[in-house]
């Protein structure tokens, strides 16, 4: 094998390995804002009622005989005619910012 073939063929393997990582990073970057919601919602949470102590305010989630949380809780609240976006908790309305101002999932 020639010198020039063996530059190739490597440059052609690192090109698509890089592509490999990039498309990784990019996997990554996604979950690593989704932590960030997560940590600012708990942050907000955990300030507002001292860890845990004291009563959130918000109203507790109804429990379903079957559905997509743990233990068959509610994540999102049915949607009602006439209620706006200002219903939401302050932290779900910021998720959902975050999420409408993505690029998307994959």
């Amino acid at each position: 094998m020639d010198v020039l073939t063996w530059t190739i063929e490597q440059r052609m393997y690192l090109t698509e390995r890089a592509e490999l990582l990039r498309k990784e990073l990019a996997e990554i970057e996604v979950e690593v804002a989704r932590l960030e919601a997560a940590e600012v919602v708990f942050g907000q949470w955990a300030e507002a009622t001292d860890g845990g102590r004291l009563p959130s305010g918000i109203i507790e989630p109804e429990r379903v005989l079957a559905g997509p949380g743990a233990d068959g809780m509610r994540l999102v609240p049915d949607r009602v005619e006439g209620v706006g976006v200002e219903v939401p908790t302050p932290e779900y309305r910021r998720i959902m910012e975050i999420v409408a101002g993505s690029d998307g999932f994959r």
